[in-house]
């Protein structure tokens, strides 16, 4: 829980209060405890809580919550949140034993779209499949709008405004300019879109999108802005995700999609597999691969997805790297994109 304040500290300075306080409180790791290992982590309580107090705002915890209470409290809220706690056990034991942190952040699709792109330039119109897919609100990039430093594309909403931060290695940008180097210049052409995850969230159920919801850091409401506007094109649109495993069910996934050429993207989804469990997910694209013209897109933290085979540059590193691997008459080819913000805010050029 300690090593979870230095993340939040920035970005979610409520959450790093709660996870200084919540380390000296045995009784609440307690209730973590009871989460599956893999989902064992501090924002699996987090987006606990805050499920309950988005069905509860009345609460006095709420008080803190910047997204639930126009002039939040700036004291000490620890103790408040430790008595929720004790006080319902029962109800966050079962969301952190059942629940997935399940973020759908759309503004990954500005970075996943650096890879789509360069697909689409090289074969054409796409067909998607998502895996890790949540409610599939990142199957819908082409209806997105973006700015990259200043470079406008799309006229759909919400508008993924995404910095581009000069590289080592790469073009320097010293100031915005017209057309910033490399990055998309028109939307990909998905012509069909699928996705897979192991528990989907039905965007019909007012429970399961309050628990989308609540999976969102209450400080930042800018995300809680554009997943609901995503949401909102998602039900207008309609997206399909159905229920599997990323690795046993990848291949009868594929097999569902329509026209296109097949890619397949994922992000932030491995870290919530086992090493060995990585390891089996890259031998299945390889022996599917192996058959058939194929294209993966993943946006992934190197630190947290061992079993993913990272070159020594980049191994063990803590921010999210886009990677592109193609399959191609049975040959396959690897490039490392870019790497950027995990919620897609800015990127660099590897």
């Amino acid at each position: 829980m300690l090593d979870s304040v230095r993340i939040f500290a920035k970005r979610a300075p409520l959450y790093a209060k709660l996870a200084a306080g919540f380390a000296e409180e045995p009784e609440v790791l307690a209730i973590l405890a009871e989460a599956p290992a893999p989902q064992r982590i501090p924002v699996t309580l987090f987006a606990a809580i805050h499920d309950l107090l988005l069905a509860e705002p009345d609460a006095e915890l709420a008080q803190w919550y910047p997204n639930l209470t126009a002039e939040p409290r700036r004291d000490d809220p620890v103790p408040t949140a430790v008595a929720f706690c004790t006080a319902r056990r029962g109800p966050l034991v079962e969301l952190v034993r059942t629940r997935t942190p399940q973020t759908n952040e759309i503004g990954r699709c500005a970075l996943l779209l650096l890879g789509l792109s360069q697909i689409f330039e090289e074969v054409g119109s796409l067909a998607q499949l998502d895996v890790g897919a949540s409610a599939g609100l990142n199957l819908l990039s082409d209806h997105y709008a973006y700015d990259y430093a200043g470079h406008r594309l799309g006229d759909g909403h919400p508008l993924l405004t995404c910095e581009v931060r000069p590289s080592t290695s790469g073009p320097r940008l010293v100031e915005p300019v017209e057309t910033p180097v490399g990055v998309p210049r028109v939307l990909p052409v998905i012509t069909s879109r699928l996705g897979l995850d192991r528990n989907p969230i039905d965007l019909t159920d007012p429970e399961q999108v309050r628990w989308l919801e609540a999976c969102v850091c209450p400080d930042q409401a800018d995300r809680f802005e554009r997943l609901r506007a995503a949401i909102a094109v998602a039900k207008q649109v309609g997206v399909e995700v159905v229920r599997g495993d990323a690795v046993d069910d990848l291949a009868s996934a594929l097999d569902r999609l329509g026209t296109g050429h097949p890619v397949v993207t994922g992000s932030w989804v491995l870290s919530y597999l086992a090493p060995p469990r990585q390891q089996q997910f890259l031998a299945e694209l390889d022996r599917l691969g192996a058959a058939r013209d194929l294209s993966w897109v993943s946006l992934e933290e190197p630190s947290a997805t061992t079993g993913l085979s990272w070159p020594s540059g980049l191994a063990g590193g803590s921010l999210s790297v886009v990677r592109l691997v193609t399959w191609r008459s049975g040959v396959r080819s690897e490039q490392f994109l870019a790497e950027g913000h995990p919620h897609g805010y800015w990127f660099r050029w590897l």
